[in-house]
């Protein structure tokens, strides 16, 4: 957790290994397996079919094959739990434990709690259980790019680091150690060669005997000391509690049980929420994913500093993916929400002027805004400006996303306001929520009488372009800003939001203001209805015909924030709920919305799907709407069959067409899926899952 390290593993053939500030798969191999004494040798296919160096120093002696197995998916069996990923087969038992936890606030925390929560290591264990009647030599090993140093030579341990940034130590008995150019050349040799500094393979080794199992522990470790960001300096928390690499080695094994211990906990929590097995998949794949993702720093005050990276692209703290990630934080670790809330307004927030797509020459007053994200790589960008935005564009990639990121910092401070009651945050950003609500006022437009609740004028900062929304690749369904159904649901969410917040401060005038807003915003969406469509139009400008899910995502926000009561039919707002019920039954119908496979398509008019919009999309549609089309598990199975074979690739990817990743690969906004956990509904067709205590054997 917040190390932004990776470790990839689990497809056949595949590259993989250990990674550092990466947004893919490492693009190394993983060995694991035995040679037996008789010269054949059993691994598991985590590895391309890799030249031997040797050959590039000296000409390799002809010698006869002994044979080599590598063992196929229908040999291994596989258990995929929250915590723990499992592989079985012909005797080699092969576990990866990524515990997780709620991460203390590091304001209150003691040194202790934030010292277990920031460890920056993955524990594995392998177990060879050898029913042959000869001796076996088991083996784990890594290639890697740089050069390999024996970590015995700085501790008691087996194993090899790389830079002092990654590596592997073993604390079991009957363990050696080596450095060769592959697995096969270390197991052949009388002796191991630890500091043989030319091989890029490192491993460990041990004997079982015949009839005899044996159990070895192996601890993977990152570390990256000193500044780890630019432009704005900052290191990783963990160099706060650990000075190198070798440090975090002793505390991992020393607090192991604990740490095995609470990925147990976590497997069964899981595995009894009572969702399906496919629901299941996708949670654990998606957390996994967002970890992965994370980075936990502290600046140069001493302040943490939390920053989750875009995946692939890596732009650090994505404005319009921290609105959805936030339920999984709130679940977990709520501060690190106000402080990325924090980050945006202490350095990323803005004020514009906004201008009629008529006129673009006539600036009006706008307001406050804040940036899509804040750097990218490490690189922090210049105070009050993204890495992505820019400038002349009209309604396409890369164009300001304005008024998306003025509502999703408002949802966030109202979500975050309602989970944990934090007034002081409230006291503190009294003004700048004034400053939001009319800047979204003006956004709708400058003169109130002509206001309808939907945003209509154009940010100063696209330079005559157009805004555009999260869904910056799809057509102008979802992807323009401007009179846009999707968006427009998140300003009436807003401006709930915001009632909320300045009744809680007491300002009457504001929260009158805020709930007259959503009042017209919802009369305008819900007069668009058109009959002959049989739902509202994605945008609406009086010539879209799209028909879009995502119109009724916003329902996540006053229902997260409480506010239930205006989300039913005899409600403040019944017409639009009995709307969006509408609208959602047409449109979810094979040709629509939904794909052949029974997945679900965001717009009918683009083949592109994001799936944390679906995991949020699918919680709305069934816990808030109540509506049930008797094809949610197979959308479920056809979700996970995107991730895994559309994905093999590049693991936990959220943007799909026709099942096959486009983009947004290895990506962290997946776990908006964690919502489910706390949905009766989602549950409803579900079988109950048999739960094996994430043990897995042959």
């Amino acid at each position: 957790m917040g190390a932004h390290a990776s470790f990839t593993i689990g497809m056949q053939g595949a590259e993989g290994g250990m990674a550092l500030e990466r947004g893919s798969p490492a693009d190394s191999a993983v060995f694991v397996g035995y040679r037996a004494a008789s010269g054949q040798m059993v691994t598991l296919p985590f590895y391309k079919d890799i030249s031997n160096e040797a050959e590039r120093y000296s000409k390799p002696e002809e010698a006869a094959d002994k044979g080599l197995t590598i063992l196929n998916e229908s040999e291994i069996q596989r258990e995929y739990a929250w915590a723990t990923d499992c592989f079985a087969a012909k005797g080699i038992t092969f576990k990866v434990t990524t515990p997780f936890c709620e991460i203390p606030d590091p304001a209150t925390a003691d040194e202790a709690s934030l010292k277990f929560a920031c460890l920056p290591a993955t524990f594995l264990e392998l177990t060879l259980r050898n029913d042959s009647k000869e001796k076996w030599e088991g083996f784990f090993a890594l290639q890697g790019g740089t050069p390999w140093s024996p970590v015995s030579q700085q501790r008691a341990y087996r194993g090899a680091v790389t830079r002092g940034r990654m590596g592997f130590a073993s604390d079991s008995k009957g363990v050696e150690e080596f450095v060769e150019f592959g697995v096969e050349q270390a197991l052949e040799r009388k002796q191991r060669t630890p500091s043989f500094a030319l091989g890029p393979v490192a491993g460990i080794s041990f004997v079982v005997d015949p009839g005899a199992s044996k159990t070895v522990r192996i601890i993977l470790g990152y570390f990256i000391e000193g500044q780890a960001t630019f432009n704005f300096s900052a290191q990783y928390w963990y160099t706060r509690h650990f000075s190198n690499i070798y440090e975090v080695f002793d505390y991992a094994f020393e607090h192991e049980a604990a740490y095995l211990k609470l990925a147990a906990e976590r497997d069964v929590e899981l595995a009894k929420s009572g969702l399906s097995d496919s629901q299941q998949f996708l949670i654990a794949h998606a957390t996994r994913s967002y970890y992965g993702s994370s980075e936990w720093l502290v600046d140069a005050a001493g302040k943490p500093l939390w920053v989750i990276n875009e995946g692939e692209y890596l732009m650090m703290n994505t404005l319009d993916l921290t609105v959805d990630m936030i339920f999984y934080e709130l679940k977990f670790n709520p501060w690190t929400v106000r402080n990325v809330l924090e980050q945006f307004v202490s350095r990323y927030q803005y004020e514009d002027q906004i201008f009629s797509p008529e006129d673009p020459s006539q600036l009006l007053e706008g307001g406050v805004s804040f940036t899509h994200d804040m750097g990218v790589g490490n690189h922090f960008s210049p105070s009050q400006y993204s890495c992505y935005e820019c400038v002349g564009i009209d309604r396409k990639c890369f164009s300001y996303m304005t008024c998306e990121q003025l509502t999703n910092w408002v949802l966030c401070a109202g979500l975050y306001v309602k989970e944990t009651g934090d007034d002081d945050f409230l006291r503190q950003h009294k003004d700048l929520l004034g400053q939001c609500l009319q800047s979204l006022l003006n956004r709708d437009h400058p003169d109130p009488a002509q206001r309808d609740g939907l945003m209509s004028f154009e940010s100063s900062r696209t330079k005559g372009g157009g805004e555009i929304t999260t869904y910056d690749s799809l057509d102008h369904s979802l992807g323009q800003a401007r009179r846009n159904v999707y968006l427009g649901g998140k300003c009436w969410a807003s401006y709930l939001a915001l009632e909320m917040m300045l009744g809680s401060l007491g300002d009457a005038e504001r929260v009158a203001e805020a709930r007259a807003a959503a009042v017209r915003c919802a009369e305008t969406l819900t007069e668009s209805f058109d009959e002959s469509l049989g739902f509202i139009p994605a945008v609406l400008d009086g010539k879209n015909t799209s028909a879009i899910i995502p119109a009724v995502e916003a329902l996540i926000y006053p229902w997260k924030m409480g506010m239930r009561d205006l989300l039913t039919e005899n409600g403040v707002f019944g017409d639009f709920i009995k709307m969006l019920k509408q609208h959602t039954t047409h449109v979810l119908k094979p040709g629509v919305c939904l794909y052949d496979d029974g997945g679900w398509k965001l717009s009918s008019s683009a083949d592109n799907s994001w799936m944390s919009k679906i995991c949020l999309n699918q919680l709305v549609v069934r816990e808030i709407l109540g509506i049930h089309y008797g094809e949610e598990a197979r959308a479920d199975d056809a979700h996970v069959f995107w991730e895994i074979n559309g994905s093999k690739f590049q693991a936990c990817s959220d943007q799909f067409a026709s099942g096959q990743p486009i983009g947004s690969l290895y990506y962290p906004r997946i776990v908006t899926n964690i919502l489910w956990l706390d949905s009766s509904a989602m549950k409803s067709d579900a079988k109950a899952p048999v739960y094996t205590d994430a043990k897995c054997s042959v």
